[in-house]
């Protein structure tokens, strides 16, 4: 008899002590959501790099930070990285991001960025790491010392990860400049479709690039 009481004590005691972390967990919330989203947000680009790198993938935000820190005298060169065409069919109607750089720089009355694309190795990159490793053949040519790369702030810390990995015997310093939206930030993300789609992603992906060595094949198109 005392066993079972002490038995059902023993339950009702977890089940109190989960309903106080459930309880502490729905007050806190908003912070723990923004702690956990800024876990995947890195933004330490610093000034005297020889190079700022625009990766592929979501140029309405990236090329205006690219542009801003080209601006803003980072480095004195900004590059843009070839990604793989998604529909050769089709690709025509579709402007390029040389062409979209160009086009934000003359809608910002900025005439003079001197533009040029990394070429890329593979018939035009598929992933992070696929940019990296364009990128290390083409710093290497140039004896780079210090890269910025620019990517948007839910994938800062992936992409950085991904360059630092294919860097990491080279001696070149790589650092990130994140791209924010208008859509959602650390503060918020939870309450959008796209915040929300975009830090689940970077949960799943994060991981698997952190325990491979090279390119994972799982993960493609950034």
């Amino acid at each position: 008899m005392l066993g079972m009481e002490g038995t059902n004590f023993r339950l009702w005691s977890y089940m109190f002590g989960a309903l106080i972390v459930l309880l502490l967990v729905w007050l806190f919330r908003v912070f723990i959501l923004t702690c956990y989203a800024n876990f995947f947000f890195i933004d330490n680009a610093s000034k005297g790099a020889d190079a700022i790198i625009i990766l592929s993938g979501g140029k309405v935000t990236r090329t205006p930070k690219g542009i801003d820190l080209w601006q803003n005298s980072f480095a004195p060169l900004i590059f843009l990285t070839d990604e793989k065409q998604r529909n050769s069919d089709y690709q025509h109607l579709k402007i390029s991001n040389l062409e979209f750089a160009r086009r934000v720089a003359k809608h910002s009355y900025i005439n003079n960025i001197p533009w040029a694309v990394i070429p890329s190795i593979s018939g035009g990159s598929t992933s992070t790491f696929d940019e990296a490793e364009d990128t290390l053949i083409f710093a290497k040519k140039r004896k780079w010392k210090h890269i910025i790369i620019v990517t948007d702030h839910f994938h800062t810390r992936r992409a950085l990860h991904a360059f630092k990995k294919a860097f990491r015997k080279s001696g070149i310093k790589v650092e990130v400049g994140a791209a924010k939206n208008d859509i959602f930030d650390a503060t918020n993300w939870w309450t959008c479709d796209r915040g929300i789609s975009s830090i689940v992603l970077e949960t799943i992906k994060y991981p698997i690039y952190v325990f491979w060595k090279t390119e994972p094949k799982i993960i493609r198109n950034n």
